[in-house]
This record gives C-alpha cells, sequence and structure tokens, in this order.
C-alpha cells in the first residue's frame, strides 16, 4: 500500500498547484500500480490520456517524487485492457541532444516544405547537392530543427563510423569561450575539425557581432569542406540579412544552398493533423481535421494544440469528434487570441519575474532580463495574432531579434524543465493552462 499513500501526497500537491477543472480530467482518473520497490506507476485510463499526461505533468510529477522520496521513480502506464502506446522519448544513442521523434519518417512533406525536406534527405544521403552545407530558414515552428536532427539520425542509422555533432551557435560560442579559460583550444578544434563528419548548427544569425567567435567557425568550416565533410545551418533569417555578420563568415555561409521554408498548405496542415492523431492512438474522422486545417492557418503549434483540445473534449466527455466539437476547440482558441494583447502578456511576465516592464523592454543584455524578455515574446507569439514586427514593437526590438528570441525559448523549454513549468506557471495566471 506504499504507492497508493505516496500517490495520495503527490495528488494533494498537483491538486494546490493546478487549475480544478484540469486536475478532475487528467490527475483524478489515474490510479497507482504497485510494483517493485522504488517505482509508482500510475496507470492511465486510455493511450491519449497517458500521451497528455506524459506531455504535460510528468516532469512536475518526477519534481515533486523526488521531494517526498529522492528515490522514487514515476511512470506511467495504460489500463491493461486497452492498447499500449509508445515509450517515452529517447536521446538517440552516439548523437546527444537529438530528440527520437525528429525523424523523417516523421516529417510531413506538402507545399512549403517539400523543397526543405528534399535537399535535407539529399544531404544526410550524401547524394550530389552541387554544395556541401545547407542553410534553411524559416520563422519559429515550421520544421527546422526537426530536419536538420532527422539529417543526424539518418547519418547515424546509415553508417555509424560517421560522427554527428548537434549544437546552436550559441552552444559553440561558449563552448570557444570555455575552450580559451582552460587553454584547451586545441581540444576545442579536434572535436570540430578533425572528430565530426556531419555539423549540425541551430541558431546561427546569434554570431552576430561576435568577431572571435564567427573567425574560429571560419576556420572550422573551411577544414570540414576541404576535409568533405557535410554542414546544415538554420536561422530565423538568410545570412545576407544577418547584421553584424562578418565578411569571411557570410560568403561561407552564402556558398550554402539557402531554402526558405515556408507555411504549409491546406493539404499539408490535413495531413500533419491525420499523423499527430495516429501518433496519439485516435483514429480521428476527415471533416473536423478538415475544419481545423481551414481555420487555423499560420501556426502549426497552435493547429496541433487545436487537435489536442479536440481530442481530449472528445475522450473525456464522449462526445463524437466532429465539426460541431472542432469549431468549439478553434473558437476558444479565437477568443484566447482576440482577449489577449502583446502589452498584457508584457505586464504579466514583468510581474512573475518581479521585474519592472522598463526593464523586459529596455536594454539590458543580462540573462536574468533576456530570458524573461525572450519568454514574453515568444508568449506573445504563441498567444496572440501580433506579427514579430508588432511584438517588436512592444519591446523596442527588431522583428529578427523577436524571431531569434522566440525561437530560443520553443527549443529549450524542451530541454530545461524548470522553464517550461516557468511558462505554464504564467500562463495558468492568464487562463490559459
Amino acid at each position: 500500500m506504499l504507492s497508493f499513500a505516496k500517490w495520495n501526497i503527490l495528488r494533494e500537491q498537483l491538486c494546490q498547484s493546478i487549475d480544478p477543472e484540469e486536475f478532475k480530467l487528467w490527475v483524478e482518473p489515474m490510479r497507482p500500480v504497485d510494483e517493485e520497490k522504488g517505482g509508482l506507476t500510475l496507470s492511465c485510463p486510455n493511450a491519449f490520456h497517458r500521451t497528455w499526461v506524459r506531455d504535460h505533468y510528468l516532469p512536475r510529477l518526477r519534481q515533486l517524487a523526488r521531494q517526498i522520496d529522492p528515490d522514487l521513480r514515476v511512470s506511467l502506464d495504460v489500463a491493461r485492457n486497452l492498447p499500449r502506446q509508445m515509450e517515452l522519448p529517447k536521446i538517440a544513442s552516439g548523437a546527444p541532444q537529438l530528440n527520437a521523434r525528429f525523424r523523417f519518417e516523421n516529417f510531413v512533406a506538402g507545399g512549403g516544405n517539400e523543397y526543405a525536406c528534399a535537399a535535407a534527405r539529399a544531404l544526410a544521403q550524401g547524394r550530389n547537392l552541387f554544395a556541401s552545407s545547407l542553410y534553411l530558414v524559416s520563422p519559429t515552428g515550421l520544421g527546422k530543427s526537426h530536419l536538420t536532427q532527422a539529417v543526424g539520425h539518418h547519418v547515424l542509422g546509415d553508417d555509424k563510423g560517421l560522427r554527428v555533432t548537434y549544437l546552436t551557435a550559441e552552444d559553440f560560442a561558449n563552448q570557444m569561450i570555455s575552450a580559451l579559460r582552460k587553454k584547451s583550444m586545441d581540444r576545442f578544434k579536434d572535436r570540430f575539425r578533425r572528430c565530426c563528419d556531419v555539423l549540425l548548427m541551430e541558431d546561427v544569425p546569434f554570431l552576430a557581432g561576435k568577431d572571435k567567435t564567427q573567425e574560429e567557425l571560419v576556420f572550422t568550416l573551411d577544414a570540414l569542406v576541404n576535409a568533405g565533410k557535410r554542414v546544415i545551418f538554420t536561422g530565423h533569417t538568410a545570412p545576407s540579412q544577418i547584421k553584424g555578420l562578418g565578411g569571411r563568415l557570410l560568403s561561407r555561409l552564402d556558398s550554402s544552398i539557402t531554402v526558405p521554408i515556408e507555411p504549409p498548405d491546406h493539404s499539408t496542415r490535413v495531413k500533419i493533423l491525420q499523423r499527430e492523431a495516429r501518433a496519439l492512438g485516435v483514429v480521428a474522422p476527415l471533416e473536423p481535421l478538415e475544419y481545423l486545417a481551414e481555420t487555423i492557418t499560420t501556426d502549426i503549434r497552435r493547429l496541433l494544440s487545436a487537435l489536442s483540445g479536440m481530442l481530449a473534449k472528445s475522450s473525456l466527455t464522449s462526445r463524437p469528434m466532429d465539426i460541431k466539437l472542432a469549431a468549439e476547440v478553434a473558437g476558444q482558441i479565437s477568443c484566447e487570441l482576440r482577449r489577449l494583447s502583446p502589452e498584457r502578456i508584457l505586464a504579466e511576465v514583468a510581474k512573475a519575474y518581479g521585474l519592472n516592464q522598463e526593464t523586459l523592454t529596455g536594454k539590458s543584455r543580462k540573462k536574468i532580463h533576456t530570458r524573461p524578455r525572450n519568454v514574453a515574446m515568444y508568449l506573445c507569439r504563441r498567444h496572440t495574432d501580433a506579427s514579430f514586427k508588432t511584438i517588436g514593437g512592444v519591446f523596442n526590438r527588431d522583428h529578427a531579434t523577436v524571431m531569434y528570441g522566440v525561437d530560443k525559448i520553443d527549443r529549450e523549454k524542451n530541454q530545461e524543465t524548470k522553464l517550461d513549468q516557468e511558462i505554464r506557471f504564467i500562463e495558468q495566471r492568464m487562463g490559459l493552462a
């Protein structure tokens, strides 16, 4: 009965920290299952419920469990008489930080992203691209990270002897600074120039104005290209539009094949919804998916959020998945977008972090200020219809800076539990989570 006692403690703590309706829908249906010592398995009523809890509550559950018992392990299962679903994604062997779901077979190619997908596949397969490097350009949320990591997975799966390095431009800069301080630049150069066969570098615009790091990257690229290695870059803007990029690095980047990723067309949006529903173990009728794809056109994350909302309502209230239900969910999202404004989000984020609004819109580049600022811009983009330019006007930044900040938070929140919790806390204060 020990598992039941610990689960009751966890339930109480969760009940105090989340919305009552949310608690009723997602936490109450779970039941503890006794197993070997040190483990607490929670049984979910169906595969969809398990997926939702995994994505939204499992990190928090594990954090609370460690406070109760440092050795308590929490896992999720599905009631034995219902189908099992896929396990939690694992980090790919030999490729730190690669998301296990970011593979070519999970990428829906169509109008807007077909060329980018084909180019990434060609580079992954070592086919002739008439260039040894690729530069993927798009705003956040359109798949450039997915395609970049898919290349890494393909290379590692195709030939175990090849070495893949995946990191952001900021990681590259930080590692170089650390190597300089520790007087270990030879090791740093070896890692990137001689011990790397495929370099995957995201968020290149971060290097703007960082002359020494740019110079080191130039030497690295020359060494890789001369050795016939492959490179993929990503950024929210094309190299020629990055202010503060030196001529030598710009020349190397311009020699890459630059491929923009556009928002997917209607038929591709429908396919994305169908694939996501199947991944969640649900067979969804075409009509409501068509409605969502027609209504939510510019943001894939909002589109997938609408799908999750529709599946949740259908699963937990036994309502059929039809156009009426899809319209309700899409209408709720539209109401949220109309109700919110960048100004209100700025105020809520400032309050949550204990800062003045003027600090978030000011010139400070300290991390204690830039992170909350980026969080605020990310929330503005996620929960309002404001363009990058409009958001930039609120924060006294240009649209490229906003795009970079949004992309940075979008990537880091999937890797840092603390950041994800901060964002959910702010969303809850605004009635969005």
